[in-house]
């Protein structure tokens, strides 16, 4: 058993939670408090209703999200929303999210992660948000096709886009995970002859082919597994805490 308050300020410090700015549906740190104590944490993505159920069938009084259980908005507490959070209440299950924080951590972040599977070297903060870099760029030591396979077998999905050469050397490539394909313009500027990101976008793909840019979607839910997953690793190093990741994807 450990205190909500020490897993919350570890995250809150580790993730800099206060200082990056993010949207205010984000609403980044704890989000619904239980009486205290925690015995058990779940990881996921998104903050569903399933999710949320399938947390506490899982007996975990902490869940930990990447997109919070605010992430509809502002909205009156009815419906279908009051039954997310009395769900949480009744069960005494805490919520904390951690988005933005958690795409841009250096080694526990979606980006930092991904990188990593895909044995990037070299790499460095990439992608700018709203004045905040999110991503990450690294030299990938192989083909155009090879990253292609790699990053799909990493992500456990398929991956689709647009390539103009599979057997190009991939060089230096860009990775933002979620929903960022609307960046190429700004990859493509920058001299990056492959872009890697989550949700598939028609627009994008039209795009990368003019500009002549590599772009490859994993999935914005696939992209986005890799920071909870990290953070239940940490909380399982630091408190010894048992920790289950909630796979509930979307197929987007």
């Amino acid at each position: 058993m450990t205190s909500l308050q020490d897993i919350t300020n570890l995250l809150d410090s580790t993730l800099r939670i206060a200082e990056v700015k993010d949207a205010p549906v984000a609403l980044n740190g704890l989000q619904v408090e239980n009486n205290g104590q925690v015995t058990k944490v779940a990881l996921a993505v998104d903050g569903s209703q399933k999710t949320i159920d399938a947390a506490i069938a899982a007996g975990a009084d902490l869940l930990i999200l990447h997109h919070g259980i605010y992430w509809c908005g502002l909205r009156p507490m009815t419906g279908w929303f009051r039954k997310k959070i009395c769900t949480c209440l009744e069960h005494n299950l805490a919520v904390y999210g951690a988005h933005l924080p958690l795409d841009m951590h250096p080694e526990l972040g979606n980006n930092a992660c991904i990188a990593a599977a895909l044995g990037l070297k070299d790499c460095s903060p990439e992608v700018n948000y709203k004045g905040t870099f999110i991503g990450q760029s690294g030299e990938f030591c192989g083909t155009v096709g090879e990253l292609r396979a790699k990053f799909a077998e990493i992500c456990g999905g398929e991956v689709t886009g647009y390539v103009a050469d599979a057997d190009a050397p991939a060089g230096r490539v860009a990775v933002c995970s979620g929903g960022a394909g609307d960046s190429v313009y700004d990859m493509h500027a920058k001299g990056y002859s492959t872009y890697l990101t989550g949700e598939e976008n028609h627009w994008v793909v039209n795009a990368a082919e003019d500009c002549g840019i590599n772009i490859l979607f994993g999935g914005h839910y696939n992209t986005e597994t890799f920071g909870v997953k990290a953070l239940g690793r940490l909380l399982e190093q630091e408190f010894g805490l048992p920790t289950v990741f909630i796979d509930n994807p979307t197929g987007m």
